[in-house]
């Protein structure tokens, strides 16, 4: 359990440590409008530019604005994305389109035909910010309608500037789709990780929870049976055979603890000759005569049975007034059956089928059966109850046994 807890810690510092690069590199093709504005513009128009101060510094103000207002959106996608969403303001997101308008009108009527790629550089960008929100094929129909409008405006006259304002669009796109695609795929496998360590958790638990109904259903039972024996023995005058069945009692709480250590280690087992012996024992002190008849049970099967026989003879004692028990078991038709078989079923105010409270130790017997292949079933025959435990010979789960 605790390298499971290590493990998914590793993974979520894993995850924020590729989130945080995911962001950055987003982050980086936000400002690519800046970039070609400073790199392709100033260069190639410095002659223009020095005659229209005016208008440069218009473009480089809507160029900046169009650029703030990729970061805030690109952050709001990303945060959708990891499903942390913070809201982002009408008026910021108006802004943010007006002031893209603006630049690619100036753009195109600007005395720089060279700051249309910078145009085109915007409009990418502005779609790459809401990229994170949308899956492939959204992705790829935005990537055609921007081409077939933002294409001229970074034509400047040329094949080659439509070539490098189409290619410049889709770098942007599908540089912030393919980032956040796997940063989307690496939360997913995060999430799997963290339902298998929940799932394996809550098994661990049920199973946990199932051997101490079945284990200290048994103990507590024996000593419910023992004590009563004892006070018994305590009214009849029988002190000495009354003190032995008291250090009995006291020697089964001593080995409740041992056993709580084992349950919670996972290293509960119990033998098919030593559940019969027990039952046998049990049901004695109790005033039940036990019968045993059948074939052998199978090696392979019988760890599944002894639970059942220790869960059966438990209910037994707890909800009937039975003065027989039979235990019955036989190979055939490529199964092995165990019926265990009491005589309360007959008698008033008892609950022969061992329910007890909802049934919780016949759904634990029911699962640790259904684990290897196998089935319980319970029916009546006159005044006696029946509980029938089948199990496949050839069950897939039948040399694993049960745990």
């Amino acid at each position: 359990m605790g390298e499971r807890r290590f493990a998914g810690a590793g993974s979520t510092v894993s995850t924020r440590r590729f989130e945080a690069y995911v962001r950055w590199s987003t982050y980086g093709v936000a400002v690519t409008p800046v970039v070609s504005l400073f790199s392709a513009g100033l260069p190639t128009g410095r002659e223009a530019v020095s005659g229209h101060l005016g208008w440069f510094a218009l473009a480089a103000a809507l160029t900046c604005a169009v650029t703030a207002g990729n970061f805030l959106v690109t952050r709001w996608a990303l945060d959708v994305l990891v499903e942390r969403p913070r809201a982002v303001a009408r008026g910021v997101v108006v802004a943010w389109l007006v002031g893209l308008a603006g630049l690619v009108v100036v753009s195109l009527t600007g005395p720089v035909p060279e700051m249309r790629l910078t145009s085109a550089a915007a409009v990418g960008s502005a779609a790459a910010a809401v990229v994170p929100v949308l899956d492939a094929r959204p992705t790829l129909y935005l990537n055609g309608a921007i081409v077939l409008v933002a294409a001229p405006l970074a034509a400047a006259g040329s094949p080659l500037g439509v070539a490098v304002g189409v290619g410049l669009i889709t770098l942007c796109l599908w540089s912030s789709w393919s980032s956040t695609w796997v940063l989307r795929v690496l939360r997913d496998l995060q999430r799997a990780h963290e339902d298998r360590a929940a799932l394996a958790l809550a098994n661990e638990r049920l199973r946990i929870s199932r051997d101490l109904h079945d284990v200290f259903g048994r103990t507590l039972t024996t000593i419910a049976v023992k004590s009563e024996f004892a006070a018994e023995l305590v009214r009849r005058g029988g002190g000495e055979r009354a003190a032995e069945q008291i250090a009995a009692v006291r020697q089964l709480a001593d080995e409740a603890g041992n056993e709580v250590r084992r349950v919670v280690r996972g290293e509960t087992r119990v033998t098919w000759d030593g559940e019969v012996a027990g039952a046998r024992s049990l049901l004695a002190s109790a005033g039940i005569r036990c019968t045993v008849t059948g074939s052998p049970v199978p090696q392979e099967h019988a760890e599944a049975l002894a639970w059942v026989v220790r869960e059966g003879v438990t209910n037994v004692l707890r909800h009937s007034s039975a003065t027989q028990v039979t235990l019955a078991t036989t190979t055939e038709d490529g199964q092995v059956q165990l019926t265990l078989a009491n005589d309360g079923a007959g008698q008033p105010g008892t609950d022969a089928a061992g329910r007890d409270g909802g049934g919780t130790g016949l759904r634990a017997m029911a699962d640790r059966l259904r684990s290897v292949g196998g089935r319980v079933t319970t029916r009546r025959d006159g005044d006696w109850f029946l509980l029938d435990a089948q199990i496949p010979l050839s069950s897939p789960g039948a040399q694993r046994g049960l745990t």
